[in-house]
């Protein structure tokens, strides 16, 4: 299960922002039984960028029946200037909904972003 989750993220992942090829931000998620449909990969700032700034923030919320994330909060962060693009990523995310029978998980989910900038490779 944990391999699927990480494939999905791995393979479904969108919304990489436009010049930002010399860093990334990585997603690990806690372990939970809802499979993500769309994952959202939150835009690195660019101040933080600049600043050459690093850091981490997990984020946690509650998935809905449709699949929808709800009460979203940061449970511990790094540096500040990437919560908010964390919470927005998370909010523009989407699991797999439930099915009629299918009971609502009571537990919280929680995803952490890795904001890394990686080496400019000499041309």
């Amino acid at each position: 299960m944990h391999s699927l989750v990480l494939l999905l993220l791995l393979t479904g992942t969108s919304a990489l922002a436009e010049g930002t090829d010399n860093n990334s931000a990585r997603i690990v998620d806690s372990e939970s039984d809802r499979t993500p449909l769309h994952t959202v990969v939150p835009v690195y700032p660019e101040k933080a960028r600049r600043d050459r700034v690093e850091g981490e923030v997990q984020v946690c919320f509650d998935i809905d029946r449709a699949g929808r994330t709800r009460r979203i909060a940061v449970r511990r962060s790094t540096h500040r200037i990437f919560e908010r693009p964390s919470i927005q990523a998370v909010k523009a995310s989407t699991f797999r909904p439930l099915d009629d029978d299918q009971a609502l998980q009571a537990i919280k989910s929680c995803r952490t972003f890795i904001f890394a900038l990686r080496p400019v490779e000499d041309q």
